[in-house]
């Protein structure tokens, strides 16, 4: 069989660009590559994808060859994305193509599987950038149509489709990814990440996109709270990740609150390599991810993975993920019940290796060996 997968939206390893569904797609396509001995494969990339990915994925696997596109930023998205693109996929002559990141081409109508990861913008628009009605009237509702497969990342996503559009819960399937994780990094590693952005306190960790849904600026709220109840400790929230949509008000109010001590406790490091996210996940005293919603969450199974105690919203996928008590679950607008989970992670000696066992059993359930024989069924 040949089979086409839609690549544009993938985490490039050169340049440390991409979030959690361009992650997803790169393990995904690297291992579905690695696993399968029977099918040819073709990728399409946007034209700057660095070399240094595609050998990465693809090896010295010769049953795989690389289209490349247009470039990542394109000047008439709308003409490139659909119609240049359809076009391509279609001169491959393709049995089925896999389109891993929630949309189908407009003009591309042949056999496919579309993963679907979450429909937020859906039942909180207000999270997102205007402007984007083409998409959600449109691109969305079309390929959730087009599909011969749907496949979503969590049940919780499955629900939303469900609930949200006419589409026949047959074609629904539910795959959840795998997760990877190198924890066996040297001390020196360790110390140089640690010293490069001026940690020297024990902290607690976010690390995620700053922008409203992530629930920043409660946790923010929160942890002060807990740190004016606790005036001897010195321990550091640390906040990882790109700025998003809507930050200002996020940023604006860390300076201020940081004003009101000694030195900042709070502090802002930017995105980081994937090296760094690792050690400083595996060095944090917990992992707070008080998020509103998630399709599903990548950075809560992999602290689950490096033995860290993990906060995280009771919602969405989040509380699917720790249903039976892998994560101390807090309500996302209740300031004072993040503020007493905090509290508890850290005092409780008892709460936390509950927290730290628990959370270890659930994320070696979420292998991507699992995923790909799964996604290998449907294929054939």
């Amino acid at each position: 069989m040949r089979i086409g997968i839609d690549c544009r939206n993938f985490y490039d390893v050169h340049a440390n660009r991409g979030a959690g569904v361009e992650r997803y797609v790169y393990h995904f396509v690297k291992n579905l590559l690695a696993m399968d001995e029977h099918n040819d494969f073709v990728l399409f990339f946007h034209s700057d994808i660095s070399p240094e990915t595609i050998h990465k994925v693809r090896g010295s696997n010769d049953r795989v060859r690389i289209v490349k596109l247009f470039r990542h930023e394109s000047k008439i998205p709308l003409y490139d994305n659909h119609f240049r693109f359809s076009r391509s996929l279609k001169k491959e002559k393709l049995d089925l193509t896999i389109f891993p990141a929630n949309i189908i081409p407009l003009f591309y109508r042949k056999k496919s599987i579309l993963i679907v990861h979450d429909l937020a913008i859906y039942l909180h628009p207000e999270w997102f950038p205007d402007r984007q009605w083409f998409s959600t009237k449109i691109l969305v509702p079309l390929s959730l149509r087009k599909a011969k497969i749907i496949v979503t990342v969590s049940q919780s996503t499955r629900d939303d489709i469900l609930s949200l559009f006419k589409v026949n819960s047959d074609k629904i399937r539910v795959i959840y990814p795998g997760v990877i994780i190198k924890d066996n990094y040297i001390v020196e590693e360790n110390k140089k990440v640690l010293e490069k952005f001026d940690i020297h306190n024990d902290y607690v960790l976010y690390l995620g996109t700053i922008e409203p849904r992530k629930n920043i600026l409660n946790l923010i709220k929160a942890f002060t709270n807990f740190l004016f109840e606790n005036e001897e400790s010195n321990i550091n929230l640390i906040l990882a990740g790109n700025r998003g949509w809507k930050f200002q008000p996020i940023f604006q109010y860390l300076t201020n609150i940081n004003h009101r001590f000694p030195k900042a406790q709070v502090k802002y490091i930017g995105k980081v390599s994937n090296r760094e996210r690792n050690i400083l996940l595996k060095n944090a005293q917990a992992f707070v991810f008080p998020s509103r919603y998630e399709g599903f969450g990548f950075p809560m199974l992999e602290a689950m993975a490096l033995k860290v105690p993990v906060i995280a919203g009771n919602n969405s996928s989040l509380k699917e993920i720790a249903s039976d008590g892998e994560a101390l679950l807090v309500d996302s607008e209740d300031i004072n019940d993040i503020r007493h989970a905090i509290k508890t992670v850290l005092e409780d000696k008892l709460v936390r290796q509950r927290l730290i066992l628990r959370g270890e059993q659930r994320a070696r359930q979420f292998t991507w060996e699992i995923t790909i024989k799964k996604f290998q069924t449907l294929i054939k």
